[in-house]
């Protein structure tokens, strides 16, 4: 697009320095008075423009034309092919009715006869029905995209929604009714308390009971049988039953120097 502007402006600069006395001759004999002062390419729109001034009041004029209007066979070319040529006075009034602007403009449109007015009305005509299609058959293409995800968005929706509903039965079956013959909530851990009381009588029976165990006796001395007589050597008898504390008490017995003799005893070589 740059290029072909580029381009463009090219030729309108290019036709109008070709036709420069052509089109001074158009403005000041429209324009009575006013002489030609300086003329160039107009780039932001692409125009050939005339400045002019009166010499006496002083006012100055711009008539600027389309590059259509310096290129078209029938405006332009056809007056310098025929001096005489309509559109030179159809030229000329187009400027002269704009005498009290400060700024003239010179356009292919404005230069039309009746047949090519309606020529032109025509394919304008047809151009804004194909314009308008173009932009029915687009609208109806966003709505109908429209209506498709509308249409997505309200699956994506519904299938999060039946998601949620199993989710949440699936808890409520798990919850309310449970496996059969499961454990009730918190059963597990009271197992494990008693099975914590069980392994801990030998040491923490008598703290549990607030204080030191008492040692066990022995049973009633009606309830056991007749005893041998002990010799002097003869050890003690350890009290039956005696729990963790006698077999703690026999290890310390045993542990002792190669000499030494239990606590209470006598020694064997005594």
């Amino acid at each position: 697009m740059f290029r072909d502007r580029v381009v463009s402006m090219e030729q309108t600069q290019e036709i109008g320095e070709k036709h420069i006395d052509l089109l001074a001759a158009l403005a000041t004999e429209a324009l009575e008075g006013f002489a030609l002062v300086e003329h160039g390419l107009e780039h932001e729109q692409d125009l050939y423009v005339l400045s002019l001034a009166h010499p006496v009041t002083g006012e100055t004029r711009r008539v600027a034309f389309t590059r259509m209007v310096l290129s078209d066979a029938d405006r332009i070319p056809a007056i310098v092919a025929d001096a005489s040529a309509p559109v030179r006075a159809r030229i000329v009034d187009l400027i002269r009715g704009q005498a009290a602007r400060a700024r003239i403009l010179v356009t292919i449109r404005e230069l039309l006869t009746d047949a090519e007015r309606a020529e032109a009305d025509e394919i304008e005509g047809e151009w804004r029905k194909r314009h308008e299609a173009a932009l029915e058959a687009k609208r109806a293409e966003e709505e109908r995209r429209l209506r498709e995800r509308q249409r997505l968005k309200q699956q994506e929706e519904a299938r999060r929604q039946a998601q949620r509903e199993r989710e949440k039965r699936q808890r409520a079956a798990q919850g309310g009714g449970g496996a059969p013959g499961a454990a009730p909530h918190g059963e597990g851990g009271g197992r494990r308390r008693r099975r914590r009381g069980r392994g801990g009588q030998g040491r923490a029976g008598g703290e549990a009971a607030g204080g030191p165990r008492p040692p066990q006796q022995g049973p009633a001395p009606e309830t056991q049988g007749p005893q041998a007589p002990r010799g002097p050597e003869s050890p003690a008898p350890r009290p039956e039953g005696g729990g963790g504390g006698g077999r703690r008490r026999r290890r310390r017995g045993r542990g002792r120097g190669r000499g030494g003799s239990p606590a209470g005893g006598a020694s064997p070589s005594a």
